[in-house]
């Protein structure tokens, strides 16, 4: 557990154990009622999948540690407004980050991400996502709906096709070219929905033609029925159905 004299700090909410060497939390547990935890510069190599149970936490650094991968729990950290993960060596972060609402700022600097989690889309209050120097292959277009995304950085990526590399020092530009994309998947993602809108229409009213031409040629042949069965054979040769 927590050291006695870290009570005090606690129970404000603050939780700093950095710069303790530790390569593991499982002899530390930490206390449910912590705010904002401070792990950076340590060994750590995993978190717990505990740190779910952080609904408190505001603030989480484990910054500079060898963090490979974060926990799917941390998804639960629902107040969870600032993230620091830079300088580890993550490969990928979990889909449920975009769970985290109130997140505001996301640090994964320095990492080994190829990418991110489409649903980090979700996160409408997002100001700042800074992901350079990593492995970026590709960002999800959903970040381009961003409206409140004030810095995008994805400098020192070389691998970013969709980011020209003369753009990719520049965070308004990058903003710029991802937005583009989101808008235009937007745009055909539009069109398609409209060419199947009228696709099935054109098909319901094909169905509805051969309803009607059935229904017609069946008024034909009861209106024949009906000439047959009232009028002598000999008048009704003479007869003709329009």
């Amino acid at each position: 557990m927590i050291d006695e004299d870290e009570l005090d700090e606690v129970e404000e909410g603050l939780v700093d154990l950095a710069m303790r060497g530790w390569r593991t939390l499982d002899e530390h547990p930490l206390d449910p009622r912590s705010k904002r935890v401070q792990l950076e510069h340590n060994e750590l190599s995993t978190l717990p999948k505990t740190i779910g149970t952080l609904e408190f936490m505001w603030k989480l650094d484990v910054s500079h540690n060898r963090l490979e991968a974060l926990p799917r729990t941390i998804g639960k950290c629902t107040r969870l407004r600032i993230l620091n993960v830079d300088h580890n060596y993550l490969e990928d972060i979990p889909k449920e980050l975009g769970q985290c609402f109130f997140l505001e700022e996301i640090n994964a600097e320095h990492n080994s991400l190829v990418t991110v989690p489409s649903t980090l889309g979700s996160l409408q209050q997002l100001r700042e996502l800074r992901l350079k120097h990593n492995r970026l292959e590709n960002l999800p277009v959903e970040i381009g709906g961003l409206d409140t995304l004030e810095v995008l950085d994805c400098s020192e990526n070389e691998n970013l096709a969709m980011v020209p590399e003369k753009l990719r020092d520049d965070s308004e530009m990058v903003k710029f070219v991802i937005k583009l994309h989101y808008d235009t998947l937007k745009h055909i993602t539009q069109i398609k929905q409209n060419y199947a809108d009228v696709k099935d229409a054109l098909q319901k009213q094909e169905h509805a033609n051969l309803r009607l031409r059935d229904a017609i040629e069946q008024c034909k042949a009861d209106k024949e029925a009906i000439i047959e069965s009232l009028v002598p054979d000999e008048v009704a040769d003479t007869c003709t159905v329009s």
